[in-house]
């Protein structure tokens, strides 16, 4: 989580100015790499920008950062599918990643979204390592107005999820999100 957080920090220097040349394209490769884009997407999007800087006759490490947002869009968009709940009752999301990714602030960013749209929402503490992951998803459940179930730390997370599925499918929510 920390390579990652830093990630945001060398972007933000990486277009604070200067030429681009070689070395600056080697230094956004390895912003890339080490934020987990992969190589197959870093290689599309470093290609697409060296394209942009020659079709628009770029010279300023500040311009890039537009050109790698539209290249980041350009590779992602055909990508994009609706969300479609109803294919399941409950249906359920499972969310996981590194620590201090913004997992738990997404998924109450999603139970907001789901509850905009009439659904019920049933919130799941399945990071049965971390006191904390707990505390944090059940101030989420509250400014949400979720359902939320969590067990003690320690506790079998997978017996938490199907739980929380029993729970959600006994009460006819609509969704259910396990951290």
């Amino acid at each position: 989580s920390r390579r990652r957080q830093n990630s945001g920090k060398q972007l933000t220097g990486l277009f604070s100015g200067g030429e681009i040349d070689e070395a600056l394209y080697d230094e956004l490769e390895t912003i890339l790499l080490t934020a987990d884009t992969g190589v197959t997407a870093t290689n599309l999007l470093l290609e697409d920008l060296r394209k942009q800087v020659k079709r628009e006759d770029l010279t300023d490490a500040t311009q890039l950062k537009k050109a790698l947002q539209e290249s980041m869009i350009n590779l992602l968009e055909p990508l994009a599918q609706p969300l479609d709940t109803s294919t399941h009752e409950p249906f359920v999301i499972m969310i996981t990643g590194v620590n201090g990714v913004g997992k738990t602030t997404s998924i109450g960013k999603l139970a907001k979204y789901f509850q905009s749209q009439g659904k019920s929402v049933l919130l799941a503490a399945g990071d049965t390592f971390r006191a904390a992951a707990i505390e944090q998803l059940k101030i989420w459940a509250d400014r949400t107005g979720s359902e939320f179930v969590a067990t003690k730390i320690g506790a079998d997370a997978a017996g938490l999820a199907y739980g929380a599925y029993e729970t959600a499918r006994d009460n006819d929510s609509d969704v259910v999100i396990i951290d």
